[in-house]
């Protein structure tokens, strides 16, 4: 892959963060509000913001953990699979991309 389409992927990944970081945020102000929401809301964005950060920084393995973390967490939240599932999709083919990348770079021996 080129450059160009490495940084479009990093680029997708932190707008789909964000995107997904406001829907938690308009989730948690919806009636039904208590602090383990909250606490579920919380550990949700920050898998979130966890598997982006690896995206960004090309480490394929933390953006795949990312993504686990919101499979495994969020499939007990089945009024945001509508959101969590495409985030968690989006975090495991860039990190399928970013790992393909580094396979077929040419390294430089220094």
């Amino acid at each position: 892959m080129t450059a160009s389409k490495i940084t479009a992927v990093r680029a997708l990944a932190v707008l789909v963060l964000v995107a997904f970081l406001g829907v938690l945020g308009w989730s948690l102000g919806q009636p039904g509000y208590n602090s383990t929401r909250l606490l579920l809301y919380a550990v949700l964005g920050g898998f979130a913001i966890i598997g982006a950060a690896g995206i960004v920084y090309e480490r394929p393995f933390v953006g795949a953990g990312g993504a686990c973390g919101l499979l495994l967490l969020g499939f007990w939240q089945a009024v945001l699979w509508l959101f969590i599932f495409p985030v968690a999709a989006l975090l495991v083919v860039a990190a399928v991309l970013l790992a393909n990348h580094e396979n077929t770079s040419p390294s430089v021996a220094g």
